[in-house]
Formats: structure tokens, sequence, C-alpha cells
């Protein structure tokens, strides 16, 4: 009796690895290209998102943009919110519409006024949602991209993915930037949502220094309407 009990729960438990090995199969995580193309793809799909941007180790007399937070558009590319520039020799807190190839600013006037961003040494903050040319398409122009750790972001945590990027898609994005040199890039990838959340980008932005500006997206469930003032 006791050999057949052996034997009835060594064929039980074969039956259950059996039924384990074909029910749940691990799921292949894919290239981290494969990967971080997925998390392009679901953070375009957004209805909106709220975008952040910081940086670290500016030289004193930069001229441009050192942080900006709003809200931001894949369709069609737009953005509102403030940017913290340096305008015209005055730094302070800017007040930025923008849709598509319009851009508005309010600094020390009572409404705003359309400019040309280029001339202030800051982007064009619609762009930086352009699906074609924006931030998420950093991804694809990426090399030597490879799997690093994981790291909390708050209540998140994040796959991050490393990699390098040409200065001319750096300088093309921002305005800014030495176009012959190369730039380090990091990628945060929220692992439940597998959304693009971080790009953090580190090199010569202005010369003699070298600078990081850290952006943050995040998904919002409803969209946001932006216009032209």
């Amino acid at each position: 009796m006791r050999l057949k009990g052996i034997a009835i729960a060594a064929i039980a438990a074969l039956t259950l690895v059996g039924c384990t090995s074909k029910g749940d199969a691990p799921v292949k995580e894919g290239t981290p290209a494969e990967q971080l193309a997925a998390a392009r793809a679901n953070l375009e799909k957004s209805p909106a998102v709220s975008f952040t941007l910081e940086s670290t180790g500016l030289p004193s007399k930069a001229v441009g943009v050192s942080a900006a937070k709003g809200t931001g558009l894949f369709t069609p590319p737009s953005f509102k919110g403030t940017l913290n520039a340096t305008v015209a020799g005055l730094t302070g807190t800017v007040d930025v519409i923008a849709v598509e190839q319009d851009v508005f600013m309010k600094f020390f006037t009572p409404g705003y006024n359309k400019i040309d961003p280029a001339t202030y040494g800051a982007p064009n903050p619609a762009r930086l949602f352009d699906k074609a040319t924006g931030i998420t398409s950093l991804i694809a122009k990426t090399q030597s991209l490879a799997k690093g750790d994981t790291v909390r972001d708050g209540g998140d945590v994040l796959a991050s993915f490393t990699g390098t990027l040409p200065g001319a898609a750096v300088a093309d994005l921002l305005v800014i930037g030495d176009r012959t040199a190369t730039f380090d890039v990091t990628y945060g990838v929220t692992q439940g949502g597998h959304e693009l959340r971080t790009v953090v980008l580190k090199g010569p932005f202005y010369p003699g220094a070298t600078s990081t500006y850290s952006l943050r997206l995040k998904s919002l469930p409803q969209p946001v309407a932006i216009t032209r003032p």
C-alpha cells in the first residue's frame, strides 16, 4: 500500500509539472530594442501626458531652458505649461503654449506673443511630442542599447535601458548640444504598464561642461485641450 501511494503521488507530481510547463510558459521579453519600441508605442497612445524637465551641471551663463513643466499631446503635437529660461539676459518662469509649429510665450507681458523659440536657444516644446522627431523618436536612434538595472521611481519600479545617441539627434531635438559629440542616454520603463516614463540625457550640451537633462513623462487618462491663444 505504501508503494502504491508513493507511485500515485509521483504520477500526480509529474502531471502537475506537465500542466504547469504547458500552461504557464514564461513570457519572452524580447530584445531591449523591442521592449523600448513597445514602451514607446504605449506612451504615444496616451490621450495626454504630464511632462517635466530638470537639468543639472549647466554653466552659470547658459542661455536657454533649464526646466519645464506642463502637459503635452502627441496628436497634434502640442504643449502647455511653463519653462524656466534665460531670455535676453533675464532669467525667470515663462508661460508657453505651443501647437505644432506655432509657439506663444508670455514673459513680463499681460498676454501671449508669438515667438521663434530658437531665438532664445530653446526648442519648440510641441516638437518634443512629435512622434517622428520628438522625445520618443530618440529610441530608434539609440546605439549600443542594453538592459540596465531596475530602479525605484516613487511608487513605480522602472526597468532601465542604457545607450548612446549621436550629438546631432540631441541637438535637433533640444536646439543645444555638440552635434559632433556622443551623448549617454538612459530610458526608464514602467514594469506594470510597460510605458516609457523617463529619458535622461548626459553630455556636452554647452562648451566646457557635461550637463544632464532629465525628462519625465506620465500618461494621463483623459485628453486635455491645448489651443492657440
